[in-house]
């Protein structure tokens, strides 16, 4: 027979079981531990050696080794609907921007949600990469040897904090839209950071912009477009509309893309034709102004050819066009960039990469700014390398 103290110890017995057995389940559904990520991995972009310039005006000649680019990458899945990216430029300060408070040197800070009954929609928040229609944006930065102004940040918020989302029609089409800070700088900063009076503007109340993107995957992948449409406001009342198309072609082993770009700036926050404006007008830095109605126009193009396993040769070309509608012409300054350049990968499953390459940038002014022409050679030699410290 059974007495009551049996009877109570069996239930004490029973509610800790039930209990710790709540507990556990708790633990397991509150759980962030990183065995319940599906893919993570850290890395580290490398690329540096020497290099030889040769430039008209002498004092920027020079040769000499450098780092020129080292990025520290974390990305992964937490699961099939979340994603998650962070990057570091570590030779760039990690001083805030004025106007996300985000560091001079982080890229990417972003989280990323899949969502709907097919996982069709994509929402993404925090600092990104913007939607412009490029190809040449999408290229890893250990690839590149010389990017055009507008991706260099010129005339375009490159690496901007904002929000996107997209839908995905099918596996050919994806259409979305991206809301964005103008800049990463507030009005008063970007002007008197590059020498410019903010006299006869007034900062915009809601200095934000918007892309509007339409991506294709055609032809069974070997062919791709992504364009947009950007419209930003900088300065109060003065707006600046953005046509971006991106046309990319692959078929082993040739790659090649085109992009295009034309954009009217109502107040020009780029300030490449302002700068030449204001000096052929007489004007000292800390006094230039920010002109009206500038326009920028650009065409870029990139073939890359991989000669077998190890070899592959590479060669790029740009023209960028700014100038005004009011003052002269559309074609105050004409940029040239080009690149011819060869790469040796001694293994197949590491990203190590050796490299030879001459770059070119040829800079012409129009004859009613009586300036001379600007030339760079340069001559480069060294390696690149993602190392992968982390991956799972």
């Amino acid at each position: 027979m059974i007495n009551k103290k049996t009877v109570v110890i069996m239930a004490f017995c029973l509610l800790g079981q039930s209990l710790l057995g709540q507990e556990q389940m708790l633990e397991k559904k509150d759980s962030l531990e990183p065995t319940s990520s599906k893919r993570m991995k850290l890395e580290l972009y490398f690329r540096g050696g020497f290099i030889s310039d040769k430039h008209t005006q002498e004092r920027l000649s020079s040769s000499h080794f450098q780092i020129d680019n080292a990025r520290l990458n974390f990305q992964g899945d937490y699961n099939e609907d979340l994603s998650y990216r962070v990057r570091f430029r570590l030779n760039r300060p990690l001083s805030p921007t004025s106007q996300d408070n985000a560091s001079v040197g982080l890229d990417y800070a972003y989280l990323s949600y899949r969502f709907g009954k097919q996982k069709r929609w994509e929402a993404m928040v925090g600092k990104q990469l913007s939607a412009m229609g490029s190809f040449e944006q999408d290229i890893n930065p250990l690839y590149e040897y010389i990017f055009t102004d507008y991706l260099n940040g010129v005339y375009a918020n490159v690496f901007l904090a904002g929000v996107q989302l997209t839908y995905k029609i099918n596996d050919q089409h994806k259409i979305g839209v991206q809301l964005h800070n103008t800049l990463n700088e507030s009005f008063s900063n970007h002007l008197s950071n590059n020498n410019f009076s903010t006299s006869d503007y007034t900062a915009s109340k809601a200095p934000i912009g918007a892309y509007f993107l339409w991506n294709a995957n055609l032809f069974k992948g070997k062919f791709k477009t992504k364009y947009t449409y950007n419209i930003s406001q900088f300065a109060q009342g003065y707006y600046t509309h953005s046509l971006s198309l991106g046309n990319k072609f692959q078929s082993d082993p040739h790659t090649v893309y085109l992009d295009l770009v034309y954009s009217h700036m109502g107040a020009d926050f780029g300030l490449t034709s302002s700068r030449l404006l204001s000096i052929s007008d007489g004007l000292v830095e800390g006094n230039y102004t920010m002109r009206k109605n500038i326009v920028y126009k650009c065409a870029v193009s990139r073939y890359d050819y991989q000669i077998d396993d190890h070899w592959s040769a590479t060669a790029k070309i740009g023209v960028e066009l700014t100038g005004s509608r009011n003052i002269h012409n559309e074609q105050l300054r004409t940029n040239y960039i080009y690149f011819l350049a060869g790469q040796y990968a001694p293994f197949r499953t590491q990203d190590l990469r050796f490299y030879i390459a001459y770059v070119g940038n040829t800079i012409q002014y129009a004859k009613e700014l009586a300036m001379d022409k600007e030339q760079l050679h340069r001559f480069a030699i060294g390696a690149y390398f993602t190392l992968p410290i982390l991956k799972k």
